[in-house]
């Protein structure tokens, strides 16, 4: 399933994260059709290959390609691993808020969330994410997602379309592709396959965000894989919610699409 915004050619496509958070970037695809034509597929596989896979024929089926992948979170992983196995479908990766791509900065996440929280939220996270990732973790996701909006972000706007865009989260795709997706961290196959992309990459991480920017400019720098960064003052992990930080992010992300950055080390 996917939803089209906006007018021919479509060779934008925005990718949710979670895994299974589907209709978490549709705001993203609302505001850049107002200048481009935006794809927004809606995954339900519950492995990584049947998520490529399924990618590819969304992307088959519906753009005009080679397309810009415009990846939000596990979005920014899975628009990696699908530009490795696809590279002709694709023009450029747009990583929003990636999480890092060796286990090294995994543990700054967890440390700099407790920091943002109180201690009576810092233990209830604790508990609750040694719940996740079982299939009947429904309420413990729940919870724990009201405390990552405090941990996560500086200064939200309420979006109001989400409440029509965004669907439940799919708890068992997301216990089932993180575990997939840790093991392939920690063995090295992340970024062995990362490695393999030949692409323009663009990185937008919030100042404000959890998830270290290191974590994944360091293992691409020691790769030879070639960056351009961007850093958010005053920004969480979702930028295109982020009060002080929304409008930067859309000129970016513009400027990134219709080739007007300044090409860095790309």
């Amino acid at each position: 399933m996917v939803r089209k915004y906006g007018q021919s050619p479509f060779n934008t496509v925005v990718v949710h994260g979670g895994p299974g958070a589907l209709g978490s970037v549709a705001c993203v695809a609302r505001e850049l059709s107002e200048i481009m034509g935006v794809v927004e597929p809606l995954q339900s596989e519950y492995s990584i290959g049947e998520l490529i896979e399924e990618l590819n024929k969304q992307i088959k089926g519906e753009c005009d390609m080679p397309v810009t992948l415009i990846g939000h979170s596990w979005g920014a992983f899975l628009s990696l691993l699908y530009t490795e196995h696809y590279p002709a479908k694709v023009k450029q990766i747009v990583l929003v808020g990636s999480a890092p791509l060796i286990d090294e900065y995994v543990p700054l996440i967890t440390e700099r969330r407790l920091r943002n929280l109180s201690k009576e939220d810092g233990e209830l996270f604790l508990n609750l994410l040694a719940k996740i990732d079982k299939p009947d973790n429904g309420n413990a996701l729940r919870q724990l997602a009201e405390l990552v909006d405090k941990s996560d972000n500086y200064q939200l706007i309420e979006i109001g379309a989400d409440k029509v865009d965004s669907f439940p989260v799919d708890n068992v795709m997301y216990a089932r592709i993180w575990e997939e997706a840790r093991a392939m961290r920690s063995s090295g196959e992340l970024m062995e396959r990362v490695k393999k992309v030949n692409k323009p990459i663009f990185i937008i991480q919030g100042e404000n965000d959890p998830h270290p920017l290191e974590g994944v400019t360091e293992p691409l720098e020691l790769a030879g894989v070639p960056f351009k960064y961007y850093v958010l003052p005053q920004c969480g992990h979702s930028p295109f919610k982020e009060k002080l930080a929304v409008k930067q992010f859309y000129s970016i992300l513009r400027s990134v699409i219709e080739e007007k950055h300044s090409h860095g080390n790309l």
